[in-house]
């Protein structure tokens, strides 16, 4: 009879003696190290024999082992979870796609009332059945849906909106017509942030708090408007600052009249910026585009034609309040504008700004506030003090815009009158380019006529700054000359050193 361990006193104090004692049970022989000949041995089994065999012969209960072990690491017992049927999934998700086809929006919240009234009406209770944020994740993966970003708000959906564009297309081909237009020119106002804070930022997971520093001008704004005509011709560009109003009533009719609503100040900045930029620069209390800005925008750009017999051109606007009064109508007769109103609520398909120039405008300004923002942090580094974000000043938003209104191409100006249907997509950046030696080369007849449109746009808006008595005016050539005049050097060369080759 094997010796059995002598029972502790029930007074004894301490750990009990394990030294010297026979083990409860056989070896398992967890830890002994295996030699290779053994190896060898068993890979020489397993080459005439299965592995099933291999693993009874020389491996006796691994498979209890590895059972065992793998219920031990299950913390959890296994019990049946309460869930929606598939018959009550797929009512929920055509419930889902009906609304989306109706465009109204589909949030988590409303997914999960929208379950618990389905579970409801199948007998569950709130208990068995809560809809939680894990049962919607799979409800996403298993029909195939996911959370995304608006990128149009509004009451019409997308064949209204086509039908009220051919409308609105077929209205302009009429006015063009009766009025023997040839240049169609497109106007639209914009709102242009200080400070272009993201919605979201990396953060580690599980803060309650996500905190975003701003300079406290995330609400601050100005107003810029846009104009470009369908050949791809840009203007400068037309910006409302805020200024306030000074509580003297012959001082802010002072400001109207001869400083566009500035104080003496704040005007000599205003100076500066004019002789900066093109751009010309307005100031109200609200920043906001009003009947009188409207009448200077008209002076300036079209202001050259007033008193002459040219042809008319038609402008585009959106249905604005201060766009279309009768100072402004009466003043567009005198200067032979004809003003067409965009279709209210159809501006996102039937104008060109908003089809194709304002979404890379915006990312080009979004490029340059992250510009503005890693400026001020490697400049922080600097001094011992803590990080203070500071929102652009004047000058610098005033660069801004005009530095990404310069850099929309030619063609994207061009593409927007195409998508609206106003101008035929006649692709008029290959007519009349010929392709040799792996280089586009233009015919001087489309060089003659761009050439041509450049020159006749800069002796307008050079006139309308005469008009306006602006001094200080260079000429400079456009990016486009340039480009056609390098293209040209290189045709010239390319033939000469054709005609050198034996």
């Amino acid at each position: 009879m094997a010796p059995t361990r002598p029972a502790p006193h029930r007074l004894a104090s301490g750990r009990p003696r394990v030294k010297n004692t026979p083990r409860k049970g056989p070896a398992k022989h967890q830890r002994v190290f295996t030699t290779y000949a053994k190896k060898l041995h068993v890979l020489q089994w397993l080459e005439n024999n299965t592995m099933e065999s291999t693993l009874d012969t020389f491996f006796k209960g691994v498979s209890a082992r590895l059972t065992s072990s793998h219920k031990l690491q299950a913390h959890r017992h296994p019990h049946p979870r309460t869930t929606l049927d598939s018959v009550a999934e797929e009512n929920i998700a055509n419930w889902v796609c009906q609304l989306r086809s109706d465009g109204v929006p589909v949030s988590r919240l409303l997914l999960s009332c929208k379950a618990l009234e389905v579970a409801k009406d199948l007998g569950l209770s709130t208990a068995q059945f809560k809809a939680s944020p894990s049962w919607v994740d799979g409800f996403f993966r298993r029909w195939k849906m996911s959370m995304r970003a608006k990128t149009r708000s509004g009451q019409s959906n997308l064949a209204q909106g086509e039908a009220a564009r051919n409308e609105f297309a077929s209205r302009i081909q009429s006015v063009i017509q009766e009025h023997a237009i040839e240049d169609i020119y497109n106007a639209d106002q914009t709102g242009i942030n200080y400070e272009y804070l993201p919605k979201e930022t990396i953060n580690a997971k599980g803060a309650k708090t996500v905190w975003i520093k701003c300079a406290g001008h995330e609400k601050d704004r100005m107003t810029a408007m846009l104009l470009a005509e369908s050949k791809g011709n840009k203007y400068p560009l037309f910006l409302v600052l805020k200024s306030m109003e000074s509580k003297v009533k012959k001082v802010v009719q002072e400001n109207l009249t001869t400083r566009n609503g500035f104080g003496r100040q704040v005007w000599q900045e205003i100076e500066e910026l004019h002789e900066r930029h093109p751009s010309r620069i307005y100031g109200n209390p609200t920043a906001w585009w009003n009947s009188t800005i409207s009448i200077a925008f008209l002076t300036y750009h079209f202001g050259h034609r007033q008193g002459k017999n040219n042809k008319p051109v038609l402008l585009l606007w959106d249905d604005f309040s201060a766009h279309f009064t009768e100072d402004v109508v009466a003043y567009a007769k005198t200067v032979n504008v004809v003003l067409e109103k965009i279709p209210p609520t159809f501006t996102w398909i039937c104008q060109p700004a908003d089809v194709a120039w304002m979404k890379p405008l915006k990312a080009c300004l979004r490029r340059k506030w992250v510009d503005h923002l890693r400026a001020e942090i490697d400049g922080s580094k600097m001094s011992d003090e803590p990080f203070k974000l500071r929102a652009p000043d004047r000058f610098e938003l005033v660069e801004w815009v005009n530095d990404a209104w310069d850099s929309i191409a030619r063609r994207t100006i061009i593409s927007g009158f195409e998508k609206c249907h106003i101008i035929q997509n006649a692709n008029q950046e290959t007519q009349g380019v010929h392709h040799r030696n792996g280089i586009d080369f233009q015919d001087d007849e489309t060089l003659d006529s761009s050439n041509h449109d450049d020159v006749t746009a800069a002796a307008n808006v050079l006139e309308s700054l005469l008009q306006m008595d602006v001094v200080n005016v260079e000429i400079l050539a456009l990016a486009d000359e340039q480009e056609e005049l390098a293209l040209s050097d290189l045709d010239a060369s390319l033939v000469d050193g054709q005609t050198s080759k034996p």
